[in-house]
């Protein structure tokens, strides 16, 4: 009697832990889901960037519980442009969100780190400034709970792009930052951690023999220092790696091919973590086709033994408004489809992205994405497009149906918007001689201008506005500073 009673709990905490939904979050604007988290009790957290807030994007911080339902959600940034990439549990204390802003920077984005406690609730945000042009594409979580962030760097007048690292310890102060490239356009779009203190990256390196971007990948160690680096790709046209996962055979990678503008590849394998390649494999299609395919996440579910793949497609069974998405499992070593598992599809007339796919605890796992409208208008929409969250488990393996999907989550709920807290803003910006400041409050500001070294350059007070010339000075990077904001000014 004992024995049934204890495999009755058992079955019933198994059937508790197995999860299966689609479900939809939005407000009333352009809502992007970007990352997702599985927290200890089996509950998500999902981030991103929202126009549902505010006018232009915040960042925001999404709480679900264990079936997908709407907990909470709260916004971060400032009165331009807030992009959250990636989201980070520290346990028992609270959340990291890693992405770029631009509201402290004069038109330019930077790398942008925001903490917030259990509640979501900002402790503190803080941007990463430099002369130049950044976006994080990507970060994993160091073993003392800081992070590495990877993504590109690119001069603001022109110039191609180099690959950006940034590691931040947990409190968010810089330990290194290291940008390297060739003189074409090199990018990192993901990073995988390989032990305590080592570290593989990926993406597209310019290699000048062919004249194109190529796949690349790259393992460094906690100094940043490079250990090894490969590009490969063996067919004419550019490569790409867009998502990296590790598995018993090393580091697998995926991606796409470009055969040419409206013609993409599938493009996976596996490399050694000591940078022995194993197998790359480039998904060729039917060349009388053009179907535009691309890997965009990869993941490894160890309690399977296999890897999700989340591809983006098109093709002529889809709609031709961007791209249409399929998830799925492949073999974990070549990335070859496993025909006798069924995938789930989202099908949809326009904006369909994939963002993150991670394992779950029950063996399943979890993905994440932008949603928009669908034919027939189920998918009902509130404003631009939605967040989803699709969880498979273990046992189901089954499609899951996603056109009858109605958006019935709120992604602003519990919290009002937030209000911004700018003092002033400036016009043009980049500027060639002249800007005009104007503050968004009636108490008189003192403003001091500063050069890229920190020396005072000018000091005046204004209430209202504020014609600054700029002509005296040479082309370059300048601060404007009141009342705790600082503004950076680009002067060509």
């Amino acid at each position: 009697m004992r024995f049934i009673v204890f495999l009755f709990l058992c079955l019933a905490t198994a059937a508790q832990g197995q999860q299966r939904f689609y479900k939809l979050y939005a407000g009333n604007g352009f809502d992007k889901g970007e990352d997702v988290l599985v927290l200890p009790d089996s509950s998500y957290v999902v981030a991103g960037s929202s126009g549902s807030f505010e006018e232009t994007a915040q960042g925001y911080l999404l709480k679900l519980d264990q079936q997908g339902n709407y907990q909470w959600s709260q916004a971060y940034g400032a009165q331009e442009t807030e992009e959250v990439k990636r989201v980070f549990y520290r346990p028992g204390l609270g959340y990291y969100m890693a992405g770029m802003s631009n509201s402290w920077s004069a038109g330019t984005f930077d790398p942008m780190l925001i903490y917030t406690d259990l509640a979501g609730n900002q402790q503190w945000i803080k941007t990463y400034e430099s002369p130049s042009w950044e976006r994080i594409h990507d970060g994993v979580q160091t073993i003392d709970t800081g992070m590495v962030l990877v993504g590109e760097r690119q001069a603001v007048f022109g110039g191609s792009a180099d690959v950006l690292v940034l590691h931040l310890d947990k409190n968010g102060d810089t330990l290194w930052t290291k940008s390297f490239g060739t003189p074409g356009d090199d990018r990192a779009f993901a990073i995988q951690r390989l032990s305590d203190t080592t570290y593989a990256i990926g993406g597209e390196w310019y290699v000048a023999d062919s004249s194109e971007a190529k796949a690349f990948i790259a393992v460094f160690n906690a100094n940043g220092n490079i250990l090894w680096q490969q590009t490969f790709g063996h067919f004419a046209g550019a490569y790409q790696v867009s998502d990296l996962t590790i598995t018993p055979d090393g580091i697998m990678f995926a991606g796409s091919h470009r055969v040419s503008s409206s013609n993409y590849d599938n493009f996976s394998g596996t490399i050694t973590t000591a940078g022995v390649m194993l197998q790359e494999i480039t998904h060729l299609d039917n060349p009388t086709t053009i179907e535009n395919n691309r890997i965009c996440q990869a993941q490894y579910i160890a309690q399977q033994n296999l890897s999700v793949f989340g591809f983006q497609i098109i093709n002529s069974s889809t709609f031709q408004d961007n791209y249409d998405l399929i998830f799925g499992y492949v073999d974990p070593y070549f990335g070859y489809w496993m025909a006798s598992m069924s995938g789930t599809v989202i099908l949809n007339e326009g904006l369909d992205q994939i963002s993150q796919i991670r394992a779950t605890p029950d063996g399943g796992y979890v993905a994440v994405g932008t949603n928009s409208n669908v034919v027939d208008n189920q998918n009902a929409l509130n404003g631009g497009s939605n967040i989803y969250v699709l969880k498979i488990d273990v046992l189901g393996g089954g499609e899951i149906q996603t056109d009858t999907v109605f958006t019935l989550n709120q992604l602003v709920g519990l919290h009002e918007a937030f209000q911004g807290s700018q003092n002033f803003g400036v016009y043009p910006n980049p500027t060639a001689d002249l800007v005009i400041i104007t503050a968004f409050s009636d108490i008189p500001l003192a403003f001091t201008l500063t050069d890229n070294q920190g020396r005072v350059l000018e000091q005046f007070d204004m209430q209202a506005s504020h014609l600054l010339g700029l002509q005296q000075f040479p082309a370059g990077v300048y601060y404007l500073n009141a009342l705790g904001q600082r503004t950076k000014l680009l002067k060509y």
